[in-house]
């Protein structure tokens, strides 16, 4: 298990890092309209991946070991197909992608959903080592190749344009995907049809609660992409990108670390240990995140357009309103996986649709009217909408927690405790690890 978790935070890092050079270079050579439209085009992929996943995704890693693995693949296979189509021909006519890109997202949302559910089936087979290479090279595949085509483009003197970037992108999943079929012919036996539509109910079920709740999530992050988009344009769009990227920076480190939480929760149900666990990992994750989220919001205007052009020195006033949520966010990463130890994923669902309904209510009334004062306001006020959906989605997980552990004041003050044992169970636990490992 922390093997797993110790190259799922690599993979995640190493993610964080091509993102990082990939919207660099994006930005500068695309300027915000462009970034503004890889940013729209990335959110139409992502809410179909969440889709593809409602069949697939961490349902197909529990149920390999228990069921028929040919169904499975073949179920999957067969939702991504039919949710993908579906999907993309409602984003386009309902314009909720750029509309010159329509084919190339469903082939991109396609041949993803398909390299997910390969490394999917390896994560449920515990062949973890060939779970992490996949994943790494995909990234490493699209830097390169961008990289690389990039200077062909300065070699001839010509100007790339975002299409390219999109073509590299597909690129990017499709040559693992084809690498990973040898994989799964070795190892998908047994075709057999019979029972197949109880296990397509199992896995609608088990897969129903999790990707609702992803889905409300998403929404919370991304749906003022579309009022921005709707009511101000694409340039603002690329600035309030490029501000949520550098903010959301701050995750990898929370997020890692609920990993090692859900791990230890769910083989350890005893509530006392999980209470005072989760309460010693929610101190550390706010200490960390408020330091980081400081640090972020001291890097000063010229270097932000420096770094990314000069056209993107506003998404600084972005990082400011959003550092607030960030932090909040942060903190219900931790609270979250305590309630996904035990199973209660409908807490997780509830939380992020409340948080959907704010985003969806303010964004509505307020950025229509600050979309007329001009685009600084409208990113500003986009952000601080945000910042509120984050406060009350975890206003509601924290308020639950403190009724359901019986939680007092005393118990959310950092004391010793919490030190040694997030340095005895999380450090530890992973330099020991990762030591073996070399």
């Amino acid at each position: 298990m922390v093997n797993k978790i110790i190259g799922t935070f690599f993979s995640r890092l190493l993610a964080m890092l091509v993102m990082l050079i990939v919207v660099i270079i994006n930005t500068n050579t695309f300027g915000a309209s462009g970034t503004g439209t890889i940013g729209l085009f990335i959110l139409g992929l992502t809410i179909l991946q969440i889709l593809a996943n409602f069949i697939g995704g961490a349902t197909i890693v529990y149920l390999i070991p228990r069921r028929n693995n040919f169904q499975i693949l073949a179920l999957s296979y067969g939702w991504a197909i039919f949710v993908n189509l579906i999907g993309v021909y409602f984003l386009h006519i309902f314009n909720l992608i750029p509309q010159h890109f329509t084919i190339e997202l469903l082939i991109l949302s396609l041949i993803s959903s398909f390299f997910f559910i390969h490394i999917s089936i390896m994560q449920g087979k515990e062949d973890i080592k060939r779970f992490n290479i996949y994943q790494i090279s995909q990234l490493l595949l699209l830097i390169f190749t961008y990289v690389f085509i990039l200077l062909i483009f300065k070699k001839i003197g010509k100007i790339p344009q975002v299409h390219h970037y999109i073509y590299v992108f597909i690129l990017s999943y499709f040559l693992p995907l084809l690498v990973s079929f040898r994989y799964i012919f070795k190892n998908i036996t047994g075709i057999s049809f019979q029972g197949i539509s109880s296990l397509l109910v199992e896995m609608g079920k088990l897969g129903f609660w999790v990707q609702l709740a992803n889905f409300a999530q998403l929404m919370n992050y991304r749906l003022s992409y579309y009022f921005i988009e709707w009511y101000a344009g694409r340039q603002p769009l690329g600035l309030f990108e490029l501000g949520t990227k550098l903010s959301e920076v701050v995750w990898i480190f929370p997020k890692s670390i609920s990993l090692v939480q859900y791990a230890h929760i769910s083989n350890n149900q005893e509530k006392s240990y999980a209470k005072q666990f989760t309460l010693s990992l929610f101190k550390i994750v706010f200490i960390f995140s408020l330091l980081a989220v400081l640090l972020l919001i001291a890097i000063p205007e010229h270097w932000i357009a420096a770094i990314f052009g000069a056209e993107f020195s506003q998404s600084r006033s972005v990082i400011l309103r959003l550092a607030p949520g960030i932090v909040f966010l942060s903190c219900l990463s931790i609270l979250a996986h305590y309630f996904s130890g035990y199973g209660k994923y409908w807490i997780n669902t509830l939380s992020s649709l409340l948080g959907f309904i704010f985003t969806l209510t303010l964004g509505l009334i307020f950025i229509p009217q600050a979309s007329l004062k001009g685009t600084l306001p409208t990113i500003e006020c986009a952000a601080i909408i945000n910042s509120i959906s984050y406060f009350v989605s975890f206003l509601f997980t924290f308020i639950y927690f403190i009724f359901h552990t019986r939680s007092r004041y005393n118990d959310f003050l950092l004391s010793k405790k919490d030190i040694y044992l997030f340095k005895n169970e999380i450090l530890h636990t992973f330099i020991l690890k990762l030591k073996k490992s070399k």
